[in-house]
């Protein structure tokens, strides 16, 4: 009988240690899962106020463009758009942002229109050391018919997709033509935009290597030295300050489509915005597209 009155306590101790092992089990399961949806929650809202003030960002943009164009019609690298926004504390973190002439680039869109912008975009592969045997694919990608450009296009063939046979909506589309290689691509990219129509190059914003693209036997020197002394007023300005014969054609010295970056830091949590914006001639802007991303 003593025998198993000490049975039957050791199995109730038991019990009761099972049940503490499974209690405190359960207590730090919601412990835990209490935790993770208030770091979730905080991470959500973090994310929630980044992207409001990276949207911030993107309207002081429009303002910024909108009261250039009322005070010039020119534009240039030594206007307010061009200083940009250094890092400014904010609740949380701090946040940055600075602007782009896309209009400073050789537009891809544009090279099937107008024979003038091609020889360009040729003669700029050709300074970077770049095959061109990509071109006809190229234009056989932003066209809108199925004829074959030869001696190297492409109208089909391409495995599993097809050739877009529309104007491009991003540069990394660059990458699906036919012969073009990651290293062209990365060669390429610091002077190629897409726009959603053709477009005139600004001459106060171009770099160097598309000065040199725009004829033969140019001085990268004298145009940076040129334009760094004093904005050119107009395309003839530009021409007759150079000395040097040049097509005129898909020239300006006022811009259209301008690209805002941003980064905003709150907390750990990064978050960066690209945003294309066109300003039209009378001053109103809106945005083409915006990227949003966090790491």
């Amino acid at each position: 009988m003593a025998y198993s009155s000490r049975n039957q306590t050791g199995v109730a101790l038991l019990a009761a240690i099972l049940l503490l092992v499974t209690a405190t089990a359960i207590m730090v399961s919601i412990t835990h899962e209490q935790a993770f949806a208030i770091h979730k929650t905080s991470r959500i809202h973090l994310a929630d106020r980044a992207r409001l003030y990276a949207l911030g960002l993107e309207d002081w943009a429009q303002i910024y463009l909108k009261n250039d164009r009322e005070d010039s019609e020119v534009d240039h690298l030594g206007e307010d758009w061009a200083v940009g926004v250094p890092g400014l504390p904010i609740e949380g973190g701090y946040l940055s942002g600075y602007m782009e002439d896309e209009q400073s680039r050789l537009n891809l869109n544009g090279l099937g229109k107008s024979e003038v912008s091609l020889n360009r975009f040729i003669r700029l592969c050709n300074n970077l050391d770049i095959d061109t045997n990509f071109v006809p694919a190229l234009l056989d990608w932003v066209d809108e018919d199925l004829d074959v450009r030869y001696p190297d296009g492409a109208e089909e063939h391409y495995g599993n997709y097809r050739v877009a046979n529309r104007p491009m909506v991003d540069i990394s589309e660059l990458l699906l033509v036919k012969n073009v290689t990651p290293e062209i691509y990365n060669h390429l990219k610091p002077y190629i935009t897409v726009l959603p129509v053709a477009t005139n190059i600004n001459v106060n914003t171009m770099p160097e290597a598309i000065y040199l693209a725009l004829g033969e036997n140019l001085d990268g020197g004298a145009f940076v030295e040129a334009r760094d002394s004093e904005e050119f007023n107009s395309v003839e300005d530009f021409i007759t300050r150079l000395q040097v014969p040049l097509e005129e054609s898909g020239l300006s010295t006022a811009t259209n489509y301008f690209r805002a970056h941003g980064q905003v830091t709150q907390g750990d949590l990064v978050l960066s915005m690209d945003s294309l914006i066109h300003r039209e001639d009378s001053g109103k802007t809106s945005v083409i597209s915006r990227t949003l991303g966090q790491f």
